[in-house]
């Protein structure tokens, strides 16, 4: 199966960058849900989990530029999160179908080495990204009875 996704950041008052991109399409603006997302050899491990199976961590990787590096930076510092879009890909026509997943990470700090080539940015857990436009959080007005024990996935 091939899998595009479709990024872009939103600021904690819920308003959205410019900053979108993809990362399957090279060297095109592809137009998803009516917004345009260029190309940008950009890598998103969203798979990162705990022995429990809690997904508390990810990481954004890309090549080594002023302008990954100040996006980056800026999420960081201002604690963006970045949206997700998993797109499953025509296989037949290389064009975008049916959305797999939306997922959220709260941007957390930039790590690079001048020996490297690339540039990352390390990703929180996807609960702790949901808690923070209008401050709310997951509780029981909200969604009804919550667990007490055991683990929360999105799905």
């Amino acid at each position: 199966m091939e899998v595009c996704s479709f990024m872009r950041f939103k600021r904690r008052n819920g308003t959205y960058t410019s900053w979108a991109a993809q990362n399957f399409f090279i060297d095109q603006v592809i137009t998803h849900n009516g917004l345009q997302y260029p190309y940008l050899p950009i890598a998103v491990a969203t798979n990162s989990s705990t022995r429990g199976g809690d997904r508390s961590e990810a990481a954004l990787g890309a090549g080594i530029s002023a302008l990954s590096m100040n996006v980056f930076a800026e999420a960081a510092a201002e604690e963006w999160l970045l949206e997700v879009r998993s797109v499953k890909v025509n296989r037949a026509t290389l064009q975008p179908g049916q959305l797999l997943v939306v997922e959220y990470w709260s941007s957390q700090q930039v790590q690079h080495s001048t020996n490297d080539a690339f540039v990352t940015l390390q990703l929180a857990s996807p609960l702790d990204a949901v808690k923070a436009p209008g401050g709310r959080v997951l509780n029981q007005s909200l969604v009804g009875a919550l667990p007490t024990s055991g683990t929360l996935t999105l799905q």
